[in-house]
């Protein structure tokens, strides 16, 4: 197994995330689940990039699979139960349920709360390795705190909602359609926020740059390595367009998908080498980008057209079609 990954690692990573999420993404689909069982495949399913990377990463290091840390497993581990169960809550005062793909708590069995439970320790069994020495090219040291990653962990939470009010009042001054008023949080919004970070996204990013852009940087362009990591992450997606997570219209209403997260690809990609390969800032970035339409309004044109032409720049300064040497977080 180790050959195996030493010399097809992204492969191997690809076929391990896409058989964990699509075996729990699309069980919905085919079984006729209760409501809380097919959440928790959903959780458990969004688990696979982070899953992928730290198996083939202790495989190739030839090292055990086991907690390092403790404190931070128990602080992951509580803050993600705690935060799904403010979640289920607030659904019964108003917090949206995904088309009723999310349970209210009284809908939750004791199955459903064990499979919560492991997505926990899923999630903090990944965490607690941040200090881990025997895992070569460990990713997961830069997801703690880091002072000199400070402004970007600022840029990350706040770009998107910067673009998003200078749309809004550009909107407002050239007669654009706008959404919502300009700024719309409430604590909601915040319970939100914290989900994604700990398992509605943030989570994902462990695999697609942790592991898998990391990778591709060895051998290819920055460039090369956006176009593949957006097509492979727009897929990972598809099972959400058929379980109603997102649709049950398929393939076809995806299509979009394929377009737009390349630039939010280009963005996250120039946040994570710039950052010195910051896990948080990138965690943060998407946790930012999955909720900032929801405390904020914008002029959706103009808000993509910034994005673009800051996309367009970032390409053009780094020069990102060129290859680097490889490098790796220090």
């Amino acid at each position: 197994m180790k050959d195996l990954f030493n010399s097809f690692p992204v492969i191997s990573f690809l076929l391990i995330t896409f058989a964990i999420t699509f075996s729990t993404w699309f069980s919905p689909v085919f079984l006729d689940l209760p409501v809380d069982i097919a959440f928790a495949m959903m959780l458990l399913g969004g688990c696979g990039p982070l899953l992928a990377g730290y198996i083939i990463r202790v495989v190739q290091s030839q090292t055990t699979f086991r907690v390092r840390s403790w404190p931070v497993f128990i602080a992951v581990f509580v803050g993600s139960l705690f935060v799904l169960g403010m979640r289920l809550y607030l659904i019964d005062h108003g917090m949206s349920d995904v088309n009723g793909r999310i349970p209210k708590m009284e809908e939750v069995s004791t199955l459903g709360y064990g499979l919560f439970v492991l997505m926990a320790i899923v999630l903090a069994w990944n965490a607690s390795n941040w200090n881990n020495p025997n895992i070569k090219e460990n990713y997961l040291t830069s997801f703690l705190f880091q002072k000199k990653a400070l402004p970007w962990y600022l840029i990350a939470l706040g770009l998107q909602p910067i673009f998003s009010v200078v749309s809004y009042l550009a909107g407002r001054v050239l007669g654009f359609e706008l959404s919502g008023e300009l700024v719309f949080i409430d604590g909601m919004w915040f319970v939100g926020l914290l989900s994604t970070f700990f398992f509605f996204g943030g989570n994902e990013e462990f695999g697609w740059r942790g592991f898998m852009q990391l990778e591709l940087q060895k051998k290819y362009s920055p460039l090369v390595t956006i176009l593949v990591v957006s097509f492979f992450w727009s897929i990972w997606h598809l099972p959400h367009y058929y379980n109603g997570f997102y649709s049950t219209a398929g393939f076809m209403e995806m299509l979009p998908r394929f377009f737009w997260t390349i630039p939010l690809t280009v963005v996250i990609h120039w946040v994570y080498n710039n950052s010195n390969y910051s896990m948080l800032a990138v965690v943060l970035l998407h946790t930012m980008n999955n909720n900032f339409g929801r405390g904020f309004g914008s002029s959706g044109k103009i808000y993509v057209g910034l994005l673009f032409l800051f996309c367009l720049y970032l390409i053009v300064r780094d020069r990102m079609w060129l290859s680097r040497p490889s490098q790796l977080p220090s």
